[in-house]
């Protein structure tokens, strides 16, 4: 697609065109998911992550500066998503798989017993949502603060005193 076309179905997307906005999916999906996979190298996450990109594209086309390179600004978002996900997918893999401790890892899957499962019968509501938040999602803890509207020294104590009893409980696992 040339850039005039695309800046006039910019122009027709941004006045709230659902014509123009499938006229610029199908004019740019192939290139997009090519894109997402030539990063994720998993044909199913690549679709998902195609498919955050133009829901991305459609709610933030506010902010898209008319007359530069709209492709290059799409595949930025793509690009964005497609190493959020990485990074999300890594610390889920880690969390998920196992929590390490003084040597030892714990499998999600040990002896039935999934660590958030286990982390939910020793930490409380707050606690949990904390850590949660952190290690899973990735947020840093002013981050968390922030959503939370709680004091950032607060939500780092409560995530260390989550650690503290996470830890205990799965010493305590180990003896038994």
């Amino acid at each position: 697609m040339n850039r005039l076309r695309q800046e006039r179905l910019v122009q027709r997307i941004k006045q709230g065109d659902e014509q123009a906005f499938a006229e610029m999916y199908e004019a740019t999906r192939k290139g997009v998911f090519s894109y997402i996979y030539s990063i994720l190298h998993n044909f199913a996450v690549s679709e998902e992550i195609m498919q955050d990109t133009y829901i991305t594209v459609k709610l933030k086309i506010g902010t898209y500066k008319d007359n530069s390179n709209f492709s290059a600004w799409m595949l930025q978002i793509a690009k964005n998503l497609s190493y959020n996900y990485l990074r999300k997918s890594k610390r889920e893999t880690v969390s998920d798989d196992a929590v390490l401790h003084a040597g030892k890892s714990y499998s999600m899957a040990e002896e039935g017993k999934p660590v958030i499962s286990a982390m939910k019968k020793v930490l409380n509501e707050d606690e949990l949502q904390i850590v949660l938040l952190h290690v899973v999602a990735g947020y840093k803890h002013r981050e968390i603060a922030a959503m939370l509207d709680k004091p950032l020294g607060t939500v780092t104590w409560t995530y260390n005193n989550a650690i503290k009893k996470s830890r205990e409980y799965f010493e305590k696992e180990e003896d038994n």
